[in-house]
């Protein structure tokens, strides 16, 4: 008898929940609130009694040596070349997925979020050029190009009632280019000079882990320590070490092992012999995970099979870089010692204001005005139910920079009344974004799309 169970309410309902859209963006929202807690945790413990405990903590060294080598590095410079580089790595992933089945999979869909983010990270940093251009600041022009996916879909979230769903998928994506925009500049303009060796071993171990992804082999203990190999050797060749992420990132298969069109002539006769092997334990009363131990054992194989290696891999690693090592980034960066704040002094200074309008006025226009070129040239056209007045909204919300900008800050400035002012005017920019946002947002029903 064939067993064929009515769950087409069920399967739509859990299609539904479990959407990889809906669920990223349920997950950004509760990271961007845990990222708030933590940098007000951060910002407090910097400028506290605990001011030296904290600064003690963050530059703890950590490390190990064996005979002649060596890697000891602080606690911040960890988490910003080890941890982030898993960040990165997610990155990598995510842009990859977009490019070959998401949003970015086709250029007309592609064509918009790509503009956006090219018009959002093209006006940010004129701006910011604009008020350092001749100073050695100069080097700060890629901190109000990057926006905060966390941040900006978590604020976003909050009007999910007001906003047409395709305007978070937009937003997502231009994050996602965004996202691209900021690696491209990191490995172009922030390396130092490249060390031939180390160079060599990390094109020797990636490789490897090409070669050993075209043979098949799935021991992943295997991509492990060749990935760990890779990284060491990034970060001691001059490109910065979060580069090795991005890169492994887009490495990872995005197509499963077993070809799903084959798969249902393969689980046939499986799924025949595990149902007899159910009736006769059920006639036996005999445990039904041991009589069929074997047929469950390859069933879960043909599972793990028909799964895409790189949605399983952000699936694992997703909630660990929202919930554990972007939190720990913004408490080892986000602690900035105010001191002796002079808000007149902050308010003129070049690199503040360079980067908070960058956020707040050159983020909006640039993406709301190459949105418009793209709209009108007809190469893209606006998703359905999004108005101008909708872009203009994810345009303003993309000004939430924070960890990236953040991340770009400690490479580009080596100045730390600079370095003060530029994260100030980061945490100062995504604030205002987020309240104008969300503001904007407040006030968009029954605006049209003329």
């Amino acid at each position: 008898m064939k067993r064929q169970p009515k769950l087409k309410g069920a399967a739509k309902a859990v299609d539904k929940i479990m959407s990889p859209i809906d669920t990223f963006m349920h997950m950004e929202a509760s990271s961007g609130i845990l990222l708030l807690i933590v940098t007000a945790i951060a910002l407090f413990l910097a400028n506290s009694s605990f001011h030296e405990a904290y600064e003690h903590f963050i530059h703890t060294p950590i490390g190990f040596s064996f005979g002649h080598f060596e890697l000891k590095m602080g606690l911040q410079h960890w988490v910003n070349d080890a941890l982030m580089a898993i960040f990165f790595f997610v990155v990598g992933m995510e842009i990859k997925r977009e490019l070959v089945k998401g949003e970015l999979s086709t250029p007309k869909r592609a064509a918009l979020p790509m503009f956006a983010a090219l018009g959002g990270m093209i006006f940010p940093a004129l701006i910011y050029v604009a008020f350092n251009a001749g100073t050695e600041n100069i080097s700060g022009w890629g901190i109000p190009m990057a926006t905060d996916i966390a941040f900006a879909v978590g604020i976003l979230s909050l009007m999910s009632k007001r906003v047409p769903f395709s305007l978070k998928v937009f937003l997502l994506a231009l994050a996602i280019v965004d996202d691209l925009g900021a690696v491209l500049v990191i490995a172009f303009f922030y390396t130092s000079d490249l060390s031939t060796s180390a160079f060599a071993l990390a094109g020797v171990s990636l490789g490897l882990i090409i070669l050993f992804l075209f043979s098949g082999i799935e021991k992943v203990i295997i991509y492990i320590i060749l990935g760990l190999i890779f990284w060491f050797a990034v970060l001691k060749s001059g490109i910065h070490a979060t580069i090795a992420g991005v890169i492994l990132g887009f490495i990872v298969p995005i197509e499963p092992i077993f070809n799903k069109k084959l798969l249902p002539k393969a689980l046939t006769p499986l799924l025949d012999e595990i149902h007899k092997k159910i009736d006769e334990a059920t006639d036996k009363s005999e445990d039904l995970s041991e009589a069929a131990h074997k047929e469950f054992s390859q069933l879960a194989k043909f599972a793990h099979g028909a799964e895409s290696p790189l949605d399983r891999t952000i699936h694992t690693l997703h909630s660990w870089v929202s919930f554990a090592i972007m939190p720990l980034f913004a408490l080892v960066n986000a602690g900035v010692h105010i001191g002796d704040f002079n808000v007149s002094e902050f308010s003129g200074h070049p690199v503040a204001l360079g980067v908070i309008l960058g956020l707040v006025v050159g983020k909006p226009i640039g993406v709301l005005l190459m949105s418009y070129i793209a709209v009108k040239l007809k190469i893209s056209s606006l998703p359905q139910g999004v108005t101008w007045y909708h872009i203009g909204c994810a345009g303003m919300l993309a000004g939430i920079g924070f960890t990236m900008a953040i991340f770009i800050s400690n490479l580009a400035l080596t100045d730390q009344l600079a370095g003060t002012y530029s994260k100030i005017g980061i945490l100062t920019a995504s604030i205002l974004a987020s309240v104008i946002g969300l503001v904007l947002l407040g006030l968009s029903k029954g605006k049209s799309s003329s």
